[in-house]
């Protein structure tokens, strides 16, 4: 009986053992480490193109100018093209020349603008014009993340054309011009009403 009863309390040991056991909770798993050094709601094509963005707009503003323009051109082309008001070649051109006046036509541009639209008087330095040609849609990088650099790209053509619009930032336009966000809409309201008050110049 005696080795019936150390049998029965080698049992019940067990079983209470057993059952501590399962009334313990696990230690949850540790996420991987990729996935816990990941910060919340970001990813790389978004912070790519934040980047992007700074580096359009810290760009001499001559080669700004002149990306904008070659957008405009390049946008015009295929445009003209769809309603068939151009052909294939001069498509071809216009799209080129766009391109081209985009990649590297800073310096070239700055020497044909007015003094109003002249921001600093020192042409872009071949440096800065392969920094911007290695930048943007005028690239093969910019190319592989098309939207990014098509939204730069439009960001930066909106805030050309108000700084045309305000002759540099010189007239009366200006404060309403860039006080807020820009849009198509709203650089053309502005200058849709001066001119129906019949103001060219103010």
């Amino acid at each position: 009986s005696s080795t019936a009863n150390m049998q029965s309390e080698e049992l019940r040991a067990l079983a209470k053992e057993r059952e501590e056991r399962r009334g313990v909770p696990t230690a949850a798993a540790p996420l991987p480490a990729s996935w816990a050094s990941r910060p919340p709601n970001s990813t790389p094509a978004s912070q790519s193109g934040d980047q992007l963005s700074r580096a359009l707009f810290s760009m001499h503003r001559s080669i700004r100018l002149a990306r904008s323009l070659g957008l405009a051109l390049a946008l015009l082309a295929g445009l003209l093209l769809l309603i068939g008001v151009l052909g294939h070649m001069t498509f071809l051109v216009l799209l080129l020349s766009g391109f081209g006046m985009g990649r590297g036509g800073g310096a070239f541009l700055h020497g044909m603008l007015s003094p109003m639209l002249i921001e600093t008087a020192k042409a872009p330095t071949a440096a800065e014009l392969s920094v911007a040609a290695a930048s943007g849609l005028y690239s093969l990088e910019g190319l592989k993340t098309f939207g990014n650099s098509l939204s730069a790209e439009y960001s930066l053509a909106l805030d050309s054309l108000a700084f045309a619009c305000t002759y540099g930032k010189k007239n009366c336009l200006t404060n309403d011009m860039f006080s807020g966000e820009l849009s198509l809409g709203k650089i053309l309201g502005l200058v849709w009403g001066k001119l129906r008050e019949g103001v060219i110049r103010c």
